[in-house]
């Protein structure tokens, strides 16, 4: 999966922040909030991994059924997609 921007993740009052930049224009794209687990994904899709290695990657950081772990990666996935974030 390819990521259409850089993103750069700030973790702000306990919240996270992910900011979509584009590298060719040095333009801000979009700014939106993520949970703890958004953020954990969204770093691991920046660092190559695929949805099944997102996937053990929140098994082994959270207590939660390998389905339900399986959707939340694919349901941001989704989110990313439709938002124009990646291909």
């Amino acid at each position: 999966m390819k990521l259409n921007y850089e993103f750069s993740i700030q973790e702000v009052a306990d919240k996270f922040v992910a900011v979509a930049k584009n590298t060719e224009t040095e333009t801000v794209e979009q700014v939106f909030n993520l949970n703890e687990s958004g953020a954990v994904i969204l770093k691991a899709l920046q660092e190559g991994k695929d949805v099944p290695a997102i996937v053990s990657l929140l098994l082994s950081q959270y207590d939660v059924e390998p389905q339900e772990a399986e959707d939340e990666v694919n349901a941001f996935v989704n989110m990313l997609k439709v938002n124009g974030l990646c291909e």
